[in-house]
């Protein structure tokens, strides 16, 4: 069993311990009793960190005639809640190789011929979503032994632009700068186009400008609560909100500094909101 851990920028991640008996950790319409979980034929085929990264390389690196002439395909799929998938709003009506729909990435898609890569934060979700496209007939699956954040801490940024979302009072773990391997760049790149690389992680949600480090957070309203990603700007101008017409509402929380995380809900709906929606409700 690959046991994981990761540090919290401030404080505890996990001020207090909860037990709660769950029939499924990952959540589907119809259950997952029905899947065999347990048969390690029916999962997909886990791959070290860095397996994973050298078949990205040579996917990244190898010519189009070649991959033609040897008839494979390499799909990366994203299974992580949020993630693009066809018309749903969370992973327990995910139906990507099972609608048929055009937005489905697996739609028409060559069972026998088409190596599929699937990655998620931690890999549970992974190993539980490719039995079912083992039982479609999907052949060649493949996932990221522990997830993301398994492959952050032995690869490093190598790869991934962004931050890595969680889903603790942490939020997001720190973005890790990508960087295209060297010999996959058709010729020596320029100052600038390797700047534009470094840099290049995301837009504001607020505003859409380009910038280097985006952080979760909690709309400031509690009407509102938007999770959003914001540039630090934006968090300061907006109060911690989303937008001007949430700055506007009644009951706003404090914009937190740094990395803070709001307390639970109730804490703030119960009165403690900001001096200056205090005075304008009184």
């Amino acid at each position: 069993m690959l046991v994981q851990t990761s540090p919290a920028l401030a404080g505890h991640a996990f001020p207090r311990l909860k037990l709660r008996y769950k029939p499924s950790l990952v959540q589907l319409e119809g259950g997952s009793l029905h899947l065999p979980l347990l048969d390690p034929s029916m999962r997909a085929m886990p791959l070290m960190p860095s397996k994973w990264k050298e078949r990205l390389e040579a996917r990244a690196c190898l010519d189009v005639s070649s991959s033609e002439m040897s008839g494979r395909k390499l799909l990366l799929l994203d299974v992580r809640n949020g993630a693009q998938r066809p018309n749903v709003d969370c992973f327990r009506s995910t139906s990507f190789g099972l609608s048929g729909e055009v937005s489905d990435p697996l739609n028409g898609v060559d069972k026998e011929k088409t190596d599929i890569l699937m990655y998620c934060t931690g890999g549970i979700r992974c190993d539980v979503y490719s039995t079912i496209l083992r039982k479609k007939g999907f052949q060649n699956l493949y996932t990221l032994e522990g997830g993301v954040s398994n492959y952050l801490k032995a690869e490093g940024p190598a790869g991934w632009v962004g931050n890595l979302f969680v889903f603790d009072g942490r939020l997001s773990l720190p973005p890790a700068t990508f960087r295209r391997p060297a010999a996959c760049w058709p010729s020596s790149p320029s100052e600038e186009e390797e700047e534009k690389e470094r840099r290049w992680v995301g837009r504001c949600y607020a505003c859409g400008s380009e910038v280097v480090e985006l952080r979760h957070r909690n709309c400031a309203n509690i009407d509102c609560n938007r999770l959003y990603m914001s540039c630090g700007w934006c968090a300061e101008e907006l109060a911690g909100c989303c937008c001007s017409d949430c700055k506007a509402a009644p009951r706003l929380r404090p914009l937190l500094p740094g990395h803070q995380r709001y307390l639970k809900w109730h804490v703030y709906r119960d009165g403690f909101l900001t001096p200056a929606a205090t005075d304008a409700d009184c």
